[in-house]
């Protein structure tokens, strides 16, 4: 194998396939990317795979002179086109070794035999949704950070993905926060309803290769698999099995108190009155009476904070507490210029809504 490759767009990939690899495993060639020059189509091709999600880029920026295939480190691959300069690179493979070939430099990277590497089933269904990528990584995005890490409930380590006409639905929790967010999908296939639980890793995989939003995405789901793709990259990964928590329970049906908040006023004032919380003390309280929020927290050992801010609000006064962390990961995933609370009382969960897409309901802490 001996081929020339624009340098960033080889980079991209391989990161791309970096981002899955184990850390950690008995079997060293997971660590590892399958690079394979196919002179015939004139592209090279990266594979990389956990055994639960498989990650495939084609890149056509290249001039083979020899097809085959390597599998090396995609980490140390990752680290070598990154540190580089140049805008092109060289890759050659004499028996296992890998040579790198810049302007002023050449890296000798052991690989392992392309035979040995593990080939994930990937099965792409004949007629999948279609999306636009601004509107799937805006979903992402504004779902996934509320996902469990490593729960016991293995469920809601994933986010639920439902589709129903043209309108695909992404819900995630952790059992203290839920996250709802809904977008259009482009093109469906007759009568094609969607249900299934995407792990969130595979999510991020797939918001990291979406990078221009007018591009078109197809989606394909299986009974255990689920398939993204664009004109560059194939995503495939298997989906969480179990069943997702009934979400709508979590959600109020009506709340009495409606406040409209300006976004960065309210993150600006979170962050700063979060400063003086800690792993004992979490909460921030919330109080609300004419037309005025004011937050506060305190410490025993290191004190306390109250930062004001203008709302639009004219109810009874009310008093409410939230982990500010989760607050401000909501904000964060926020660019809309003003957010409404929804709220019952001090106890009940409230709900941050952007539009008619986004709503995240919040568990109250004691403060």
């Amino acid at each position: 194998m001996k081929f020339q490759c624009n340098r960033a767009a080889l980079h991209e990939a391989v990161q791309l396939a970096a981002s899955i690899v184990p850390p950690r495993t008995p079997k060293p060639i997971l660590q590892c990317a399958r690079i394979q020059a196919d002179a015939e189509s004139k592209a090279v091709t990266v594979t990389a795979t956990d055994g639960e999600i498989s990650v495939q880029y084609t890149i056509t920026q290249v001039q083979i002179d020899t097809g085959g295939a390597t599998v090396v480190p995609a980490d140390r691959l990752a680290l070598i086109l990154h540190e580089s300069s140049d805008d092109t690179v060289n890759l050659e493979l004499t028996d296992a070794t890998c040579q790198v070939v810049g302007k002023d430099s050449r890296f000798r990277i052991y690989g392992h035999d392309p035979d040995d590497y593990p080939v994930m089933d990937m099965v792409v269904p004949e007629k999948p949704l279609l999306l636009q990528a601004g509107v799937l990584r805006r979903m992402i995005h504004m779902s996934v950070f509320a996902a469990a890490r490593e729960n016991t409930r293995y469920a809601i380590n994933g986010v639920l993905w439902e589709q129903q006409g043209k309108k695909l639905r992404m819900v995630a929790t952790d059992g203290r926060r839920l996250a709802k967010v809904e977008g259009a999908v482009g093109s469906v296939p007759a009568d094609l309803e969607i249900t299934a639980i995407v792990p969130a890793k595979t999510m991020l995989l797939v918001e990291r290769m979406l990078h221009d939003p007018e591009e078109k995405v197809q989606i394909g789901v299986t009974d255990n698999q689920v398939s993204i793709s664009t004109a560059a990259a194939l995503v495939v990964s298997n989906l969480v099995q179990g069943r997702f928590p009934k979400y709508t329970d979590v959600i109020p049906d009506s709340c009495e108190r409606k406040i409209q908040v300006d976004t960065e006023l309210l993150r600006s004032g979170v962050r700063r009155v979060a400063l003086l919380t800690n792993e004992q003390s979490r909460g921030v309280l919330l109080s609300f009476n004419d037309d005025c929020l004011q937050m506060t927290s305190s410490t025993p050992e290191a004190g306390d904070a109250e930062v004001k801010l203008p709302v639009v609000y004219q109810e009874d006064a009310l008093r409410i507490g939230f982990n500010p962390q989760y607050l401000l990961e909501a904000l964060r995933v926020v660019d809309e210029p003003e957010v409404v609370f929804e709220l019952i009382d001090g106890e009940k969960p409230g709900v941050l809504r952007v539009g008619k897409e986004f709503l995240y309901v919040l568990m109250p802490v004691s403060v």
